[in-house]
């Protein structure tokens, strides 16, 4: 399945929903209506049982150049928020695992807040928001020809939409202050050497790489246990550890008595592959 509008192209395989910022000629750069398109289609991939994971990328020869310069003084470059169009819970959402909105509400935080796995494949420039967007998933690869920049000290502006929280939790303090005092731009294997992205591969290896990943996730991970653990991975980062204990053990005490704990079981008997319905 794919919808192809404007600025997003949204696209549904084995599992995994795959947006593409559109804009190539613009390097992606990002409107506010872009935005809230795309913050739509996190809604929809986050609500759709036949999504496991969501994978974010560029078309062309970037991720995101950011926010397109062209609006700022217009009106238009505000604070997009993600509307949610879907009823009731999100898929193996809300009620599983440790409540993510304890810390994290609004729409940038759609990636986050959705319960399934997202993983940016970054294939270009990821500058300003772009960057931002990346860092908000819970995976990241990059191209060789990808390259980063967090721009705002060089625009006048603090450091947005999150970043200041989640950089130095990605990085360290000291490299995070680095890359947002610099405003320097770095490359893949410099972000691969900071732990921002988990692997760097050649240019026409990155979507086809990331793709099979994410799509055996979606096919042999099972989609509550995904839930729970990305719930616990975003909320630990505050928690006590024995918070965070208390939270698995609890958890844990809940999988057992799942068709998917059941489904795991029965398939290692049965020597095949388990067919998991987040159930």
């Amino acid at each position: 399945m794919s919808q192809s509008t404007t600025q997003v192209i949204y696209s549904v395989e084995a599992g995994v929903a795959t947006l593409t910022f559109n804009r190539p000629d613009k390097l992606n750069a990002l409107t506010p209506d872009m935005l809230a398109e795309f913050f739509e289609h996190v809604d929809q991939a986050a609500f759709d049982p036949a999504v496991r994971v969501i994978v974010i990328t560029g078309a062309g020869r970037g991720f995101s150049a950011g926010l397109d310069l062209a609006v700022i003084g217009t009106g238009q470059s505000g604070n997009s928020q993600r509307q949610s169009h879907v009823p009731g819970p999100r898929q193996w959402g809300d009620d599983v695992g440790p409540n993510l909105k304890r810390f994290f509400s609004g729409g940038w935080n759609g990636l986050i807040t959705s319960r399934k796995p997202t993983i940016a494949a970054v294939n270009g420039a990821a500058f300003g928001w772009g960057f931002i967007l990346a860092l908000h998933c819970d995976i990241r690869f990059a191209s060789k020809s990808a390259l980063f920049n967090a721009t705002f000290a060089r625009i006048g502006v603090p450091a947005e939409k999150g970043i200041g929280w989640l950089l130095p939790r990605l990085i360290g303090t000291a490299r995070a202050a680095d890359l947002l005092y610099t405003a320097r731009r770095f490359d893949g294997v410099e972000a691969e050497r900071l732990g921002l992205v988990n692997a760097v591969l050649d240019d026409a290896q990155l979507l086809p790489h990331v793709q099979t990943y994410a799509q055996a996730i979606a096919a042999h991970s099972a989609p509550r246990a995904l839930a729970a653990m990305k719930a616990q991975i975003w909320t630990a980062m505050d928690d006590s550890y024995d918070d965070a204990f208390a939270a698995a053990n609890l958890e844990q005490d809940l999988c057992v008595g799942t068709e998917d704990f059941r489904e795991a079981l029965s398939s290692y008997k049965d020597k095949r592959a388990p067919v998991f319905k987040g159930q």
